[in-house]
């Protein structure tokens, strides 16, 4: 099976993040290439963490990163158009009625 970067971190924080995200998304991760430790003796890039995933996953993996840093994760409350109980950020139904949560209008 081989492997293919979909991400480069700038830092360890970046890498585990995406990681996390894509293991979250049921994909098979690595993380590669924490050179920190010698920054200074090869460009600053080059010592930058990478995220690896099958090339089979590569497609999914890429789609799941754009989520990732889409406006889809910030989303506010919202109300339910159906019974009127307040939604949960993180909810794409509502809690009390099971309607699913509208569509965001663009802007």
């Amino acid at each position: 099976m081989g492997w293919v970067c979909v991400f480069r971190g700038t830092g360890l924080v970046d890498a585990y993040l995406a990681r996390d995200w894509l293991e979250a998304s049921g994909l098979t991760v690595q993380v590669r290439g924490d050179l920190t430790t010698i920054r200074g003796e090869i460009p600053i890039a080059e010592s930058w963490p990478t995220v690896w995933v099958s090339k089979r996953e590569e497609a999914a993996a890429n789609e799941a990163l754009r989520l990732m840093r889409g406006p889809r994760l910030v989303r506010g409350p919202w109300t339910c158009p159906a019974c009127g109980e307040e939604g949960d950020p993180d909810l794409d139904a509502c809690w009390q009625c099971d309607t699913p949560r509208p569509a965001e209008e663009p802007g």
